[in-house]
């Protein structure tokens, strides 16, 4: 783990720099006040607006380079050890790229002050494989990023546009060295991978994050940091940090025991890729669509969702229902399992001892027969915190109930696992009056409080709501959504 006053030595769009600075100082900070690069723009400083949006390059396991996007006001620059960091400084060329031209042809600019996230993130999209060279690829790439001008409009007119141009070019070829060749990207890219292998080679192994991260003094521990820098942003730049993304990399989800195991410092965005994730909840990727933006899925860890202990956590949920155990770790090492639900005592208090951590996650396997479903009901569509979000496992052989598991988020002062309704379930014939008995036991599980998403019966009508839906979204064949839905 990076230790405060260390050296962080990483490359700056074309410049190698060796930077004395505190780990926990934000990159938005230090490109801003200590280089003068002030494109990149301070805006909400909660990751919401994708003013300050940058592009991180980093080597994987393998050696290949990868370039993800990411909110610079969330990002500690201890991370960017051994790193290539882009802002849009970083982008300029002698000539406008395709992106910055069909900005300019668009009218895309307005006010100016939101361009250069959007085209960073625009270019980000393109260097990106897995995103299609479309305007899904595209609305995929902006989805972090706010016009205050409303000008939405000419703003994904310009991103068509340059697809439009590029499309061609970069089809099923490797896309950094496409991207240079049709003078989208500035000729220094061809050569980051080579040197960010020496940097790495050079650089001394970082001390792997995990127990001995008590012993340091640290007031922080900091995975993505998405809530605890909008939370204590300003007490952590000059605090002593332990930065859980320093050390040993994330590795992919294992089967082990009968589990289906994860780091806890694995993201939003990489829970959602994982081929052995997807084969199990192959909804996934939809799902993070509503959960929050590109940017920040790339920050978001499983870990700091589950800690962070908001009542509306969306991952939260779903693992509540995923029948999820945690393994945490002390100080000296030792390890302890303890079931999700078992986890919370109280509104932002956790079953956990000081200097314990959160090492991993795990949920038993299922086979064809169990499905899940995830349902999130929020103010804006998109990209919000969820007024109210539900999950739900369920085992259903020969038309009977074998097994059930529910949640629900924002309905008390916790994620909360419906503990008496899934007990009902069990054994039950798979039925719309078994249904709505489960939903009667359910709603006497809790009591939900007036806030600024709605009022409780609100939050009341809508988990009764999201409860009918998973049964009519999995079971089409046999519920009747007008006698399910029906009034008690």
């Amino acid at each position: 783990m990076v230790k405060i006053n260390q050296y962080i030595e990483f490359i700056l769009n074309d410049a190698d720099v060796r930077a004395d600075v505190a780990p926990g100082v934000l990159a938005l900070d230090f490109v801003r006040q200590r280089k003068q690069l002030t494109g990149t723009k301070s805006g909400c400083k909660e990751g919401d607006c994708g003013a300050c949006t940058v592009v991180i390059g980093e080597l994987d396991q393998e050696g290949r380079l990868r370039y993800r996007p990411m909110t610079s006001c969330l990002l500690p620059m201890g991370e960017l050890s051994g790193k290539h960091l882009v802002t849009i400084e970083g982008l300029n060329m002698e000539r406008l790229s395709p992106v910055q031209k069909a900005m300019v042809e668009c009218g895309g600019t307005q006010c100016g002050y939101c361009t250069p996230g959007f085209v960073v993130s625009m270019t980000a999209g393109l260097m990106e494989p897995k995103l299609p060279l479309d305007e899904k690829g595209m609305l995929y790439a902006i989805s972090g990023n706010l016009c205050r001008c409303t000008g939405y409009r000419s703003i994904k007119a310009a991103g068509l546009r340059a697809i439009d141009e590029l499309s061609g070019k970069l089809a099923h070829k490797e896309r950094i060295a496409a991207l240079v060749e049709a003078g989208a990207l500035p000729e220094y890219f061809k050569g980051i991978a080579e040197r960010l292998k020496k940097l790495r080679a050079r650089l001394q192994p970082a001390d792997e994050g995990g127990p001995d991260v008590a012993r340091t003094g640290s007031r922080f521990v900091i995975a993505g940091g998405t809530d605890l820098y909008v939370q204590r942003g300003e007490d952590i730049a000059e605090a002593p940090v332990a930065l859980l993304n320093t050390g040993q990399a994330v590795s992919a989800a294992v089967i082990r025991e009968g589990f289906l195991c994860v780091d806890a410092r694995m993201t939003f965005e990489a829970f959602a890729e994982d081929p052995l994730v997807l084969s199990y909840l192959p909804e996934m990727p939809e799902y993070n669509l509503l959960i929050a933006s590109w940017p920040m899925r790339t920050r978001s860890s499983l870990g700091g969702n589950i800690c962070n202990a908001s009542p509306i956590a969306d991952m939260t949920c779903l693992l509540l229902a995923l029948e999820t155990e945690l393994v945490l770790v002390d100080e000296d090492g030792r390890r302890r399992r303890l079931p999700l639900k078992e986890f919370y005592l109280g509104y932002k208090r956790l079953n956990k001892q000081a200097g314990e951590l959160v090492e991993e996650l795990r949920f038993p396997l299922f086979g064809e027969e169990t499905k899940v479903n995830w349902e999130k009901v929020s103010k804006r569509a998109w990209l919000d915190i969820a007024t109210v979000n539900a999950a739900i496992k369920i085992t259903v052989e020969g038309g009977d109930i074998v097994d059930a598991h529910l949640a629900l988020g924002g309905v008390a002062a916790t994620p909360l696992y419906l503990k008496e309704a899934s007990a009902f379930l069990a054994g039950k014939p798979l039925s719309e009056p078994t249904v709505r008995e489960a939903v009667a036991v359910a709603m006497s599980e809790f009591a939900p409080i007036s806030d600024v998403r709605g009022s409780a019966d609100y939050k009341r009508l809508l988990a009764r709501q999201l409860i009918l839906a998973h049964f009519s979204k999995l079971f089409p064949e046999t519920m009747d959504e007008e006698v399910l839905y029906a009034a008690s």
